[in-house]
C-alpha cells in the first residue's frame, strides 16, 4: 500500500466519521426537542428508571414466587445472560470511551453511573431481556410483544433524555439482541433444572 493511498483512506474515514457524528447529533436533537415526545416526558423518565433493571428484576421475582420449575430455571438463565451482557457493556464503554451528549436546558438528565456512552447499557439489557423472553417463552406471544414494546420505549427514552446518541442505543440494541440470542441456549443447557 502506498503512502498516498493510506492518506486517502485516512481522509475518507475521517470525513465519514464526521458525517456520522453530524447525523447522530441531528437525530438526537430532533428526538429530544420533539413536541410529541415532550408530551410523553413522564413516560420516558419512568421508562429510563425502570430500564435500570427494576422491571426485569420484578418480572423475575414474579416468576420465582408464582412460577414453576421451568420459570425458576429461566430466571437463572436470564440472570446469567444479563451478567454477561452488562460485563460486555462495561468493557466496550472503556474501549470506545465515547462521551455522552452535551446537556441542554431544560435538564432532564437522570443520575449517571458512568460517563461513557457507547453502547447503551439500558438498550442492551432491555433488548437482551426481550430476546431472552422470546427464546425462553416462544409460545407467550403477548408477553414477547410487551417485552419488545417496553424495550423500545426504554431505548427511545435514552435518546429523548439526551443520555445517549442514537448510535449508542442502536449499538446496545444489537449487542443485547445478538448476545441474548446466543447466550440463552448456552445457559439453558449449562444450568440444570427439573
Amino acid at each position: 500500500m502506498s503512502f498516498a493511498l493510506v492518506r486517502q483512506l485516512s481522509g475518507f474515514l475521517e470525513l465519514l466519521s464526521e458525517r456520522i457524528l453530524a447525523w447522530d447529533t441531528a437525530f438526537l436533537d430532533r428526538v429530544s426537542n420533539s413536541s410529541l415526545m415532550q408530551r410523553l416526558d413522564v413516560l420516558f423518565l419512568l421508562a429510563t428508571y425502570l430500564g435500570d433493571g427494576y422491571i426485569w428484576g420484578l418480572f423475575g421475582l414474579w416468576l420465582i414466587l408464582f412460577g414453576g420449575p421451568r420459570d425458576h430455571h429461566n430466571v437463572l438463565v436470564s440472570l446469567g445472560v444479563a451478567v454477561v451482557q452488562l460485563s460486555l457493556v462495561k468493557v466496550l464503554k472503556l474501549f470506545f470511551r465515547r462521551e455522552r451528549p452535551p446537556v441542554f436546558v431544560p435538564v432532564r438528565r437522570v443520575f449517571i453511573l458512568d460517563s461513557h456512552a457507547f453502547p447503551s447499557g439500558h438498550a442492551t439489557l432491555a433488548f437482551g431481556m426481550a430476546t431472552a423472553t422470546l427464546r425462553l417463552y416462544p409460545e407467550w406471544y403477548g408477553l414477547i410483544l410487551l417485552a419488545f414494546l417496553l424495550a423500545s420505549v426504554i431505548a427511545l427514552s435514552r435518546i429523548y433524555l439526551r443520555e445517549h446518541y442514537p448510535l449508542d442505543v442502536l449499538g446496545g440494541v444489537i449487542l443485547g439482541t445478538i448476545s441474548s440470542w446466543i447466550l440463552a441456549p448456552v445457559f439453558q443447557n449449562a444450568i440444570p433444572w427439573g
